[in-house]
């Protein structure tokens, strides 16, 4: 079943605002916080180690983002947070990963950049600036 979501689509403006926001954060590789959940089924930490994929080159991922990789905008479904987390597709190549891969992301602005999800993307994905 796939998951309902209140999805909506930001204009290129706010997405380019976003990315440069998130890039002006990750000057300091340190300003990323990648969630974990430490649980079986922590999709994001699950597929980082199959592929020994560091802190690092999730960083150097989100930088090569832009706006054919914005998927969509929704709200934070944590109760114990808001705001807006943004959602992008990024696919991973050779030698990083066996087989191309698209990688589902969804990232938060907050006083530090937050990666809530870097996994394997479960559902189709449309891409409005593609």
């Amino acid at each position: 079943m796939v998951p309902t979501i209140s999805k909506t689509i930001s204009t290129n403006t706010e997405v380019i605002d976003f990315l440069n926001s998130m890039r002006a954060l990750l000057q300091d590789k340190h300003a990323l916080y990648i969630v974990e959940k430490f649980s079986k089924d922590d999709k994001t930490a699950a597929f980082r180690s199959k592929y020994g994929i560091t802190h690092d080159m999730v960083v150097e991922e989100l930088l090569n983002l832009d706006c054919s990789n914005y998927c969509c905008t929704d709200i934070d479904d944590n109760p114990a947070f808001t705001g807006e987390v943004w959602i992008f597709g990024q696919y991973l190549q050779p030698p990083l990963v066996e087989l191309p891969v698209l990688v589902y992301i969804k990232l938060k602005l907050q006083s530090k950049l937050v990666c809530l999800s870097f996994h394997e993307a479960e559902y189709e994905m449309h891409f409005p600036y593609n």
